[in-house]
């Protein structure tokens, strides 16, 4: 039984260096499996930090969108209003354009009866200088008259004393000359 043994233990033996030769190049397959899975490992966390940083600037990108989406809205919304105002001040460009046109025809219709008014104005400078110039010349004239009329009425009422004067001593005379006559109340 020795011999078994020795047999049986030298098959052992092999097959515990077969089994470890099995085991040491499986240990090495193992260990170089689980370098594979370390760098497998780091190459997740190296991806689930991209991953991560790229999720991140996603969510920075989604948020700039939504803020440049705003500001787009805004600005539309501005372009919107500056429109309405430009056709607003456009519409009151045409009004005011069509109000400068009637105050200007307004103005010269006003300067044509403006030009009338001064010819007429300067006929009637004339006219009332040529009045003015009868006027003095008719109160001058009358004046002269009423002057003469005093004259003459002064000259009148010493004519019309002096023929009372002279009626009155014609009377005298009369009397003196002629006596006076009694007329009896018979003989009439």
């Amino acid at each position: 039984m020795d011999n078994i043994e020795v047999g049986t233990m030298r098959e052992f033996f092999a097959k515990v260096v077969d089994q470890v030769n099995e085991l040491s190049a499986q240990a090495g397959l193992v260990s170089g499996l689980q370098q594979q899975v370390n760098e497998l490992r780091d190459r997740i966390s190296q991806l689930e930090n991209q991953n991560y940083q790229l999720q991140q600037s996603l969510n920075d990108a989604n948020g700039a969108l939504a803020q440049r989406q705003g500001e787009l809205e805004s600005v539309n919304d501005s372009y919107r209003r500056a429109t309405e105002h430009a056709d607003a001040l456009r519409h009151t460009i045409v009004e005011a354009d069509a109000r400068v046109s009637d105050l200007s025809n307004q103005v010269n219709s006003e300067r044509d009866g403006h030009r009338i008014t001064q010819a007429n104005l300067e006929d009637s400078r004339r006219a009332t200088i040529e009045w003015e110039q009868r006027y003095n010349t008719t109160s001058e004239t009358l004046r002269q008259v009423e002057a003469d009329r005093d004259e003459w009425h002064h000259r009148a009422t010493d004519w019309q004393n002096r023929a009372q004067e002279l009626q009155s001593k014609l009377d005298r005379l009369s009397s003196i000359l002629q006596p006076p006559s009694f007329v009896s109340s018979d003989v009439a």
